[in-house]
C-alpha cells in the first residue's frame, strides 16, 4: 500500500470516528488535534470511481397529498427522513435547512 492509500484508509477511519462520535466538528477537531477544514476537506472529497463502486444509491418512497383541506393559512412543506421530519415554511433560511439536512445525511 502506497503513502497515499494508507492516508485514504486513515482518513476513512477518522470520519467514521466523528461521525459515531456525536460531538460536533469543531469539539471532534479539537479532542483529535485536526482543524476543522481539513476534516470537511475529507468528508467531503469526492471518492475514485473504484470507492463509488461500493455505494449504493437508496430511493426513498415520497408521499404527496393534494388537500386543500389540509392547508394553514401560510403554505409549508415538511420533509421527512427516517423518524425525522423538518417543516418547511415561507420565509424559510436555506442555509439553516441545508445544515439540518447535512446533520441528518450523516447520521441517517
Amino acid at each position: 500500500m502506497n503513502a497515499k492509500e494508507q492516508r485514504r484508509q486513515e482518513w476513512a477511519s477518522r470520519i467514521e470516528d466523528y461521525r459515531s462520535s456525536g460531538l460536533t466538528m469543531a469539539a471532534w477537531c479539537e479532542a483529535n488535534g485536526f482543524t476543522i477544514d481539513n476534516l470537511k476537506y475529507w468528508l467531503y472529497k469526492r471518492p475514485k470511481s473504484s470507492e463509488t463502486s461500493s455505494r449504493t444509491t437508496h430511493f426513498v418512497p415520497v408521499a404527496v397529498t393534494n388537500s386543500s383541506d389540509d392547508l394553514p393559512s401560510t403554505s409549508s412543506l415538511v420533509v421527512r427522513i427516517g423518524h425525522a421530519s423538518i417543516e418547511v415554511q415561507n420565509g424559510f433560511d436555506p442555509a439553516l435547512l441545508r445544515q439540518v439536512i447535512q446533520a441528518l445525511e450523516s447520521t441517517c
